[in-house]
């Protein structure tokens, strides 16, 4: 019997045929151990063993053969992270049919776009919400919940003889189609083989080994291709176990129930975090006096171990006790047992990163895309470069063009775009290069730094070149911030649009002895200059054509309902653009004519 830290999981993708394998061929000592657990309608959390989980997968891809599903149709799932998302897209798998994720967050146009697009055949849904997008659709629907008729009837059906027709795909037949979060224009359907992501799932477990007592914690959405492979199919290859949160908005309270030992999260979560951490500081100077302690000492322990190092003598007395006054309180809050947080979808600010690792927290930033099943890089636990997305993993070849932009090759790398032969020719090279689309830098250890995306690159009128993310990510460094987009193309100087967390900056206002907000606040010039001041400190390192001169606060949040980020949280600059157009516009006009 494998001792329960050993991964075993590298050596199960490695040798895995097809992507259903990492379930349903599974050693004998994991049939009875939990695979996922999930909350049902009374609060009550419930576990599901790999040998009921498989059985449910079997008798689904069973039903999916009767209604004539054949190896490489496509067939759509819509809904929030589940068990029967989880066994719908393994039942889909083993019968060789071509699974497609539509997110839950996307309005019914884009949702009915992907599964036209694909040419699906048949839609696996979640009932309610999620299937009123799909009103007068006319696919055939078969819904996640019900007595009869649905996901967990035919799961639960033990009529079902144990036989299916279907032959197991092979590595190279195509797995499923992800469709790229689009911020410009309509998404594209990614071509991704059972070769492709399981190669990844050996890469990724190359750079970070995951046990079979690790717990995961999953809530970002199944259907993007970072938790689909890394917090999906990655943990069946290693015998761990996956609890689904209820909702993003329940995380505090669900992380200290199912005390998760790895997470998956985008730069958000560890934002607010960030956010909140700071938001408690400011009433009490004893309160950030000793968080300060906390954090300087922190890092230098964090430094210090990176070289098989530790504090000792007083230092390591009072970090004993800083740690249990600061740090534990946050890490419970977390569950208390917390490996690791894996961090991709966007660059994670380096001020974050330290932040948590001060607090002893292991976060490792990451990088990839859709189109390379996604994860490329991850830093290491034995050497985390906090301001890095770390160095390739395992199988994989990276080299920088001559304008700086990344290019990848490896076995993750997609097959290509979905009937989509020109677009895919712009990206992937006759020698098989990958034209990721980010200006990155690599160190002399090989360590990734993003800069920004090579087609958001903006340009001053000047010919300044300015990487609106970097500009961004100091901005909302300041907890009165909660986004910010930089605009300026063209023009001869920066401003930036911003969503300001209005509590927070009624706080610090007071704090300057300013009584209320003014009524106007969000135009009132002299915020705006107090507001710039404290923005220009944050930013003070960058060079001086980087440096926002003029402020735009704008009411609405930035979200996916309004079509202003994507599903990973991301800006859709056009998008938002187009949005305050108008106000743009008269802002810069009023400005440059003075």
């Amino acid at each position: 019997m494998n001792s329960p830290r050993v991964c075993i999981g590298l050596k199960r993708a490695e040798q895995a045929a097809c992507l259903p394998d990492l379930l349903l061929a599974s050693p004998s000592e994991w049939l009875d151990k939990p695979l996922l657990r999930f909350r049902k309608d009374n609060g009550e959390w419930v576990q599901w063993s790999r040998i009921k989980v498989q059985q449910a997968v079997l008798r689904v891809a069973a039903w999916l053969e009767k209604q004539g599903v054949k190896p490489g149709d496509r067939v759509g799932i819509l809904g929030h992270n589940c068990p029967e998302w989880l066994i719908a897209d393994f039942a889909i798998l083993r019968i060789g049919a071509v699974t497609v994720p539509a997110y839950f967050t996307d309005s019914p146009e884009a949702v009915r776009y992907v599964f036209d697009d694909a040419g699906c055949s048949l839609l696996l849904v979640e009932e309610g919400a999620q299937q009123a997008k799909l009103d007068g659709y006319d696919k055939p629907m078969v819904a996640f919940h019900g007595e009869s008729d649905s996901l967990t009837a035919i799961a639960s059906d033990e009529s079902w003889d144990g036989r299916l027709q279907a032959a197991c795909p092979k590595r190279d037949d195509l797995a499923t189609l992800i469709y790229t979060s689009g911020t410009t224009g309509h998404p594209k359907g990614v071509m991704l083989t059972h070769g492709n992501l399981l190669s990844d799932v050996w890469a990724g477990l190359g750079g970070v080994p995951i046990f079979s007592d690790d717990v995961f914690l999953s809530f970002l959405p199944v259907a993007h291709a970072f938790e689909r492979t890394v917090g999906h199919f990655l943990p069946m290859a290693c015998g761990s176990e996956i609890a689904y949160a209820e909702d993003v908005t329940t995380l505090m309270r669900d992380m200290p129930e199912v005390r998760p030992t790895v997470m998956i999260s985008v730069p958000r979560l560890y934002e607010k975090i960030y956010a909140g951490v700071h938001a408690k500081m400011k009433a009490s100077a004893v309160k950030r006096f000793l968080f300060g302690q906390t954090q300087s000492l922190g890092m230098q322990r964090f430094e210090l171990r990176k070289k098989g190092e530790d504090l000792h003598g007083l230092k390591a007395k009072l970090w004993k006790l800083l740690d249990g006054i600061v740090n534990e309180k946050l890490r419970a809050k977390m569950g208390g047992n917390l490996r690791l947080f894996v961090s991709g979808g966007a660059a994670l600010s380096p001020r974050i990163a330290k932040f948590l690792l001060a607090a002893d927290i292991t976060v490792l930033p990451g990088y990839g895309l859709s189109e390379t099943s996604p994860v490329l890089t991850v830093n290491t636990e034995q050497n985390i470069k906090p301001a890095s997305v770390g160095p390739a993993l395992p199988g994989v070849e990276l080299k920088l063009a001559d304008d700086g932009e990344l290019l990848a090759k490896g076995a993750m790398v997609m097959r290509g775009y979905w009937q989509k032969e020109a677009e895919t020719k712009e990206v992937l090279d006759d020698d098989g290069w990958l034209h990721t689309g980010d200006i990155v830098e690599i160190d002399d250890d090989g360590y990734v730094f993003i800069v920004d995306r090579k087609k958001e690159i903006m340009v001053l009128s000047s010919g300044e070149n300015v990487p609106p993310a970097l500009v961004e990510q100091h901005l909302t460094h300041d907890p009165c911030i909660e986004q910010a987009m930089v605009i300026g193309e063209g023009r001869t100087w920066l401003a930036a649009l911003l969503i300001v967390n209005e509590e927070q900056l009624q706080l610090y206002w007071r704090g300057k002895k300013q009584g209320a907000l003014p009524e106007n606040w969000r135009e009132d010039s002299a915020l705006h200059g107090w507001l710039l001041k404290r923005i220009r400190h944050e930013s003070h390192d960058l060079a001086s054509y980087m440096q926002v001169r003029k402020l735009l606060v704008v009411s609405e949040e930035w979200t996916q309902l309004n079509g202003c980020l994507t599903p990973t949280l991301k800006l859709k600059r056009r998008h938002i653009r187009a949005l305050h157009k108008e106000e743009i516009d008269a802002f810069y006009a009023s400005s440059e004519s003075k």
